[in-house]
């Protein structure tokens, strides 16, 4: 299977998406709000809670959504933090 390329400017809107998330989350308060709202949503817990067997499905899917947002967070300020180090790529690719 052939996957197209993607466009270009979706690109950049992407890496302009994670270069703002970077700006404002990836400070020392930032990193700590983050921290805390994990902590807040129980983001650290398995996904099922209770008795095996008695397990409530609903919050199962709650605590499976907030986990999502909270690696799609991280995992962008990753990319973000990558596309920022000084590379031939980046150097030609940031449009700052």
């Amino acid at each position: 299977m052939i996957i197209p390329a993607p466009q270009p400017q979706a690109v950049e809107k992407a890496r302009a998406e994670r270069r703002r998330l970077l700006s404002v989350l990836g400070s020392p308060d930032g990193q700590q709000l983050l921290a805390d709202l994990e902590l807040r949503f129980e983001t650290h817990l398995p996904v099922f809670q209770g008795k095996p067997g008695a397990y409530d499905p609903l919050d199962a899917m709650r605590r499976d959504a907030h986990r999502e947002v909270f690696l799609v967070i991280r995992h962008q300020l990753e990319l973000a933090r990558k596309e920022s180090l000084p590379t031939e790529y980046n150097t030609i690719h940031n449009h700052e």
